[in-house]
């Protein structure tokens, strides 16, 4: 097993000087003295073998490696938190604790409103999240790590159960102030000038791939793969290139007002997610419980779309 090369420690390192104006704020909220939090900077850098900060005045600004590991290390911290709640939980009647993955895009910002809805009616499951997301979170090299998966794939392998929950839309995703980011709409001649941001180099049916470029007849002409959706955020923002990802799944950073969701083609890229479980499992198991659950509380409370 691969140790990383950065403790916990160093994650709310990262956290505090992004949440922070000053690097003495920082430090406060650390509870170290600012030549501490120098010191802490420089060990993760010699560690990590690169600059994660320029200074500038009383000021960090990252590099858009900070930016990456930032993001990582906010979800981690999160993963922890909610893994300890169920630990906790364990020991307070929960009898089973089913693992979910929402595969490459690990998209949690809708789970502790759904968590707290859900334990009201079955405080006798717990929820574990699996963040090491993939495609296939039910092929057998996964070891079982995955009891329900959230998917917009639209060709599932056999032996699995979907149940649909929402609609959303793949989007052109943008900086604010590229200048395709004033069209109604992209098409597949849009993406010829800039580099194009992947999280895979392969062809999911369903995708832009089927839906634009091949349609078309166009390719960009630059394809990298980034491997991490959250990576491919920050790149975009900081003017590496472009990309299409889900509109809700990256949500709250168009909230942000940092990156732009443009609708891609005329009629938008329509997809569907899915909760998905084994076809084996059990009536009345409680992977299909909570199916079902998520199903009622999406139909409760549908995600916005482009426009709302």
């Amino acid at each position: 097993m691969i140790i990383p090369r950065l403790s916990f420690r160093h994650l709310d390192m990262l956290i505090m000087i992004a949440q922070c104006e000053t690097m003495a704020e920082a430090a406060r909220s650390l509870l170290i003295t600012p030549s501490a939090l120098t010191h802490r900077i420089r060990e993760a850098e010699r560690r990590l073998g690169i600059p994660l900060y320029e200074k500038k005045g009383r000021l960090l600004r990252p590099t858009t490696a900070a930016q990456i590991l930032t993001l990582t290390a906010e979800r981690v911290i999160e993963d922890m938190r909610v893994s300890e709640g169920v630990a906790i939980a364990s020991a307070e009647g929960i009898q089973h604790v089913l693992r979910v993955s929402i595969g490459v895009y690990n998209a949690f910002h809708w789970l502790p409103e759904f968590l707290l809805w859900f334990r009201e009616s079955h405080p006798q499951i717990g929820i574990e999240i699996e963040t090491q997301g993939t495609h296939t979170p039910f092929d057998p090299r996964s070891k079982g790590r995955t009891d329900l998966a959230i998917s917009p794939d639209m060709v599932l392998p056999g032996q699995l159960d979907a149940t649909d929950l929402f609609e959303d839309e793949l989007v052109a995703v943008l900086p604010p102030d590229h200048e395709l980011a004033k069209k109604p709409y992209v098409t597949g001649q849009d993406f010829l000038n800039d580099p194009f941001l992947t999280y895979s180099l392969v062809r999911q049916p369903g995708y832009e791939a089927d839906r634009i470029w091949t349609p078309e007849n166009v390719m960009p002409p630059r394809e990298e793969n980034i491997g991490s959706v959250e990576a491919i955020c920050e790149l975009v923002k900081a003017g590496f290139g472009i990309s299409i990802l889900s509109h809700w799944a990256i949500h709250p950073q168009f909230l942000s007002g940092k990156l732009k969701p443009v609708r891609a083609t005329r009629g938008g890229l329509k997809i569907t997610w899915r909760a998905i479980i084994k076809s084996a499992t059990a009536d009345g198991a409680p992977e299909r419980i909570l199916m079902k659950a998520l199903a009622d509380w999406f139909r409760l409370n549908p995600p916005p779309g482009l426009n709302g």
